[in-house]
């Protein structure tokens, strides 16, 4: 083989690498991982008058996907974004920030996540919905009791209608959730709180 040929060849072969390299279809991109965010009004930095949280949630809830739906098309169909989820389900997310924001004394609460999605009422309109039952609970040693319970509905408008949106107004009704459990529990009668209180005291004095 001469020269001239083996370049020509070799240029062939460069060239078919180059031009099926260029078929192959481009890796998608990766999603962009959302929590929270740090407290936008400063209501998670203090200590509120709850001492610890757990959160049960149904089943689809436990998932890290960023869940819409279109009532103005399809109402009855859950949507995803594909290319921005949450760092961890939701209702982990909630416990951790609820917990963040717990204080030494008060109640523990049960929190039973119902809803958490974005909503488009219309095009180019968007909302985010958190509702949530809350018990304020002792501990009866193996068991609970609840001293107190109340539902929160939570609607925050979203300043865009795509999942950008979502997490900013996600954020603001987390802040929104957590200033009316301690507005909420802070109306109990003394003797809910008292009663939290010395059950707090007697669980840390038996793990002495």
């Amino acid at each position: 083989m001469t020269k001239t040929m083996w370049l020509a060849r070799t240029a062939l072969i460069l060239g078919c690498m180059t031009t099926a390299c260029s078929l192959l279809p481009d890796r998608p991109a990766a999603p962009a991982v959302h929590d929270f965010g740090p407290p936008l009004t400063g209501s998670r930095a203090a200590p509120h008058v709850w001492s610890g949280v757990a959160v049960q949630a149904p089943d689809w809830l436990h998932d890290p996907k960023l869940r819409y739906r279109l009532l103005y098309a399809q109402p009855t169909r859950v949507q995803f974004y594909a290319l921005d989820r949450w760092v961890a389900p939701p209702p982990n997310l909630l416990a951790q920030t609820l917990s963040a924001a717990a204080g030494r004394d008060g109640c523990f609460l049960n929190i039973d996540l119902q809803t958490f999605e974005q909503v488009f009422p219309q095009p180019g309109q968007a909302r985010v919905i958190i509702e949530f039952l809350a018990r304020a609970v002792v501990s009866t040693g193996t068991s609970s009791e609840s001293l107190a319970e109340q539902r929160f509905a939570l609607s925050r408008a979203c300043p865009t209608a795509n999942a950008a949106g979502a997490v900013a107004a996600y954020s603001l009704a987390i802040d929104e959730a957590i200033n009316r459990l301690d507005g909420w529990l802070r109306t109990l009668p003394d003797g809910t709180l008292s009663a939290c209180r010395s059950n707090r005291e007697a669980l840390v004095s038996d793990r002495r």
